[in-house]
């Protein structure tokens, strides 16, 4: 499950930092899922989707162990031509 998550943009850029926790709820060790992150403007339209994995993200392991945390963080670049800055975003996980 994400227990937390987070969005930052840096000043005045297209870049956003994006910090992730996901939390064993199983009571057995579990592979790493993948995440789909989508972007979205004011008016809550998809600006950008992607689909991240845990090794994007910086994780080494390819597990998370029984009522574990792991905290995961990356870099994103937005499109420079974007004309609508992030307002929102979504993060779904799921398996391939």
């Amino acid at each position: 499950a994400v227990e937390s998550s987070g969005l930052v943009r840096v000043e005045r850029s297209a870049v956003y930092k994006l910090s992730v926790t996901l939390r064993n709820q199983a009571g057995i060790e579990v592979a790493l899922p993948a995440l789909d992150l989508s972007l979205t403007d004011t008016q809550g339209r998809l600006i950008a989707r992607k689909v991240l994995f845990a090794a994007d993200l910086g994780a080494t392991p390819s597990t998370l162990g029984a009522g574990r945390e792991l905290a995961l963080q990356a870099t994103l670049q937005a499109a420079p031509a974007a004309t609508e800055p992030v307002a929102g975003y979504t993060i779904e996980l799921f398996y391939p």
